[in-house]
């Protein structure tokens, strides 16, 4: 699953065995990047575009829970912790802030099913705003230039977590001149400013370049990464690409979009809808006010992030609506200060709308891809021994990054599509197994992929088939 992605430079570091055997896809060694003037390759990315920062805060999670759980658990702590400092920004209460922050499904389901990482960005995120407000509020240059170069180091640790956290810098840099704009000292406040800015930008630029200049495995630079994400002005394309991202406003639903659809009800407009009222009628009441900001930088972030072919999915869709719910939780104190009775029925329609998606659960599809079978086929691997006892090859993309996390420290996990065509890896894995004593575990979604010539040749009849509905483990060997 894509929520794993991130920890992967985790599982490399626990599990000697995987690292050393898992040489066709998603090997350890091609995260790895050599810095400049450094002689070694350090293990700076978890995967092509995301850094391994993430699993610093994630490791406690992994320490308590050794199973998948430890990721929601992070994700609701993640949000709790987001809520916290949204609210400190917004300069509203908690439960205000909270409010916000649930009118959309979206948003908290961004955090529990993290496949950005999101939780870890926009906590930084917050971090860098709060610091960048420390900053433009400071009376003195020595008072204000550490913290601007404390936020810019908090901005490289979201760009290190994944290089899309670009897309918020813009947003960023307007929130510094609107605080500035908002003290006494305006604009005598601009020359000093630029000193504060100027330590924003070396404690950022320098450890980026660094980062950036890295030298892949292949020889090439970590920038070029970059590219594959491609970046079209062509009107047509920006178009498809708002159309995607406006679908996640208008369908409330879509709480974790790529894993749970709900029936399509003309209901799913009213977060929509209640976002609309509420923003404009805080609009209304005052055109200068925070709310007008917060949904200028939405708006920016969204004009930023549209041009890119990647920006198409929730996680990356979240990366803009969180301004729009610091502008929700502005709103609400205003309605809150003018209105208290009228918050409460906010609240109620929220917690309404909560209880729809409560009572079509039983109609909702999810995913084949990531339903609960793979969850127990996984869980089942772990308690039975076959952890210990097999080498595992995996078939999907999903179950690898969840198995190559959780398991017994001997665990030998890897993972190639091709495993049932390809002789020869087939014969790898089994020289690998026989050398320890062990049997094959074959993971897959499709039975039928594994009634090929190159299983039986190799590996011969299955031992034993693990069914969990629409995943399958199957042993061999020994």
């Amino acid at each position: 699953m894509d929520e794993f992605t991130a920890y992967h430079a985790l599982g490399c570091a626990a599990y000697p065995l995987s690292r050393q055997l898992n040489i066709y896809r998603e090997r350890c060694a091609d995260d790895e990047l050599t810095l400049p003037l450094a002689s070694r390759p350090l293990p700076l990315r978890s995967y092509l575009y995301v850094g391994s920062f993430p699993v610093v805060p994630f490791y406690p999670f992994w320490l308590l829970f050794r199973a998948p759980v430890a990721a929601r658990v992070q994700g609701a702590a993640f949000f709790l912790l987001a809520v916290h400092l949204f609210s400190r920004l917004a300069g509203t209460r908690w439960a205000t802030t909270l409010l916000a922050a649930v009118v959309f499904p979206i948003f908290p389901g961004a955090f529990l099913v993290d496949t950005g990482p999101v939780g870890l960005s926009l906590v930084l995120l917050a971090s860098v705003l709060l610091l960048v407000r420390d900053a433009a509020g400071a009376d003195t240059p020595s008072g204000a230039w550490p913290r601007a170069a404390a936020a810019g180091a908090v901005a490289f640790l979201g760009l290190w977590t994944k290089l899309n956290f670009v897309w918020m810098l813009p947003a960023v840099l307007l929130f510094w001149l609107y605080e500035l704009r908002r003290t006494e000292r305006w604009p005598a406040a601009l020359r000093p400013a630029a000193v504060t800015l100027a330590a924003f930008m070396a404690a950022f630029l320098l450890p980026t370049t660094w980062l950036l200049l890295a030298r892949t495995p292949d020889g090439a630079r970590y920038y070029d990464v970059v590219r594959l994400g491609g970046v079209s002005a062509d009107p047509e394309a920006i178009a498809t690409q708002a159309r995607t991202l406006a679908s996640y406003v208008a369908d409330g639903s879509a709480a974790v979009p790529r894993v749970l659809a709900f029936p399509a009800r003309a209901i799913d407009l009213v977060p929509c809808l209640l976002a609309a009222v509420l923003l404009m009628w805080a609009l209304g009441r005052g055109r200068r006010g925070p709310e007008a900001f917060w949904l200028a930088a939405a708006f920016v972030t969204f004009l930023v992030m549209l041009p890119s072919a990647r920006a198409w999915a929730a996680h990356h869709f979240v990366l803009g609506l969180v301004f729009v719910v610091l502008a929700l939780a502005a709103s609400l104190r205003r309605l809150g200060a003018e209105r208290p009775a009228l918050v409460r029925g906010v609240a109620v329609v929220v917690a309404a709308y909560w209880l729809s998606l409560v009572a079509r659960w039983p109609a909702a599809v999810i995913d084949p891809r990531d339903s609960l079978g793979k969850d127990r086929l996984l869980a089942f691997v772990r308690s039975s021994g076959l952890d210990r006892r097999s080498v595992q090859l995996h078939v999907s993309w999903g179950t690898y990054y969840i198995a190559h996390l959780f398991g017994a420290r001997e665990q030998a996990v890897l993972f190639s599509r091709k495993f049932p065509e390809d002789e020869e890896m087939l014969a790898y894995a089994r020289a690998a197994a026989d050398a320890r004593g062990r049997g094959v575990l074959v993971v897959t979604r499709r039975l039928d992929k594994l009634q090929t010539e190159a299983m039986s040749e190799v590996l011969g009849p299955p031992r034993a088939t693990h069914d969990f509905g629409d995943w399958w483990a199957v042993e061999y060997l020994r």
